[in-house]
């Protein structure tokens, strides 16, 4: 089976400081970072079983930390048992709902191949080493990755999930720190239900990994370093992993722009083939998608849109990384950020438009895998926080 069925470790309390955004978030932040560190203070949180990347290159002292954290956090976590968690998350005043399972990285690969599970994104390798190294000597898995399935019918959870949820299963229920919402999370334990969706998934056919391309890669490297010594269940052959259908309306394709320094701004836009626009306020908000292949872009002293007759790529983002990827780029979800950042001496500042998430699977289909960054599942506070917990030592 493609889906296997966790054994979830929880917290008794203290939610709101346990639940810590994505380790790739806000890596241009770090006062984001220490708010997080002096809210939490010495209580239990997920913060202390990660690594943020804004903390990047590997400090090994904060590696040995974690993984002696994870051990210690095996005494005061709360086993649920064998399920799947059902998730409801409050995201830009809707609500988006996944169900927290396990994958079988047996059927996954990261090299864009033909297998059952794929990436959206190319596998950058240099960004491997640092989640294995963690991951290698870790006896507790946390996760921040979301799995993308393709059910316009809602057939594997329907559009109001309360048939399959009540109130005496509920497992957890607070707000997200750092205006991340709320979440709401319950214990699905039923064997038939279980296998009713597992059938489902399976059926569906290709699921696609649409946040946490590396820490899946990375998981699926660790378990091809040992799969050869150890067991062929053993639960390394696992990565947790959140469900999410798609068609859901409460996930939204967000861009990520880009922030490119190191080349004068004038010189970087005469690179492209394309017509410019001049426009008199930041485009940041505006729909360039109206004049067809089109990038906005903003310099100290201007502001337009590129315009592309005749662009040799399908999606802008390839159009705008084949030239721009030699020199030092900044990846940014919030079109302020880049507006701010663009305006400094020597950098230039470009806004994308969305992906359509109702043409995704056939675009992957049809690609293979896409640009790092070329897509954001909801806004940059909308991400995955990690809160369940499973063991991968037997």
């Amino acid at each position: 089976m493609v889906l296997h069925v966790p054994r979830i470790l929880l917290p008794k309390d203290n939610w709101e400081k346990w639940a810590v955004i994505a380790c790739d978030q806000h890596t241009q932040d770090l006062e984001y970072w220490k708010r997080i560190e002096k809210f939490i203070g010495d209580a239990p949180s997920t913060f202390k079983l990660i690594y943020p990347e804004i903390y990047l290159p590997l400090d090994e002292n904060r590696v040995n930390k974690i993984h002696k954290t994870l051990s210690d956090y095996k005494e005061i976590l709360v086993d649920h048992g064998s399920c799947f968690i059902l998730v409801k998350r409050s995201v830009s005043g809707g609500e988006r709902t996944g169900l927290v399972v396990a994958v079988d990285l047996e059927k996954y690969q990261f090299n864009g191949s033909d297998s059952f599970i794929r990436p959206t994104e190319g596998t950058i390798r240099a960004r491997l080493p640092a989640r294995v190294r963690i991951r290698e000597n870790a006896e507790l898995e946390l996760s921040h990755i979301l799995v993308l399935y393709d059910d316009p019918d809602f057939m594997v959870i329907p559009g109001n999930p309360d048939d399959l949820v009540c109130e005496d299963n509920q497992v957890y229920d607070f707000d997200l720190m750092e205006n991340g919402g709320h979440i709401t999370g319950y214990r699905i334990s039923d064997g038939k239900i279980i296998k009713e969706i597992s059938d489902k998934i399976l059926n569906l056919g290709t699921l696609l990994v649409g946040d946490g391309n590396h820490s899946l890669a990375a998981a699926k490297s660790f378990w091809e370093k040992i799969k050869g010594t150890v067991n062929a269940d053993h639960p390394a052959r696992y990565a947790m992993v959140e469900l999410v259908n798609i068609h859901d309306p409460g996930l939204s394709f967000e861009p990520i722009h880009r922030v490119v320094s190191g080349i004068d701004p004038g010189e970087l836009l005469r690179k492209f083939d394309a017509r410019i626009e001049k426009v008199q306020s930041c485009p940041s908000n505006m729909d360039f998608q109206a004049m067809g292949h089109s990038i906005g872009f903003i310099t100290k002293d201007s502001c337009g849109i590129m315009v592309f007759e005749n662009p040799a790529h399908e999606l802008e983002v390839e159009t705008l990384d084949e030239i721009i990827d030699n020199y030092s780029i900044e990846y940014e979800h919030d079109p302020e950020v880049v507006e701010k950042l663009g305006r400094e001496q020597g950098n230039t500042g470009f806004f994308l438009p969305p992906l359509k998430k109702s043409e995704f699977f056939s675009l992957i289909k049809k690609k293979g895998v896409l640009p790092r960054k070329s897509f954001s599942l909801g806004k940059e506070n909308e991400k995955r926080y990690y809160i369940e917990v499973r063991k991968i030592t037997p």
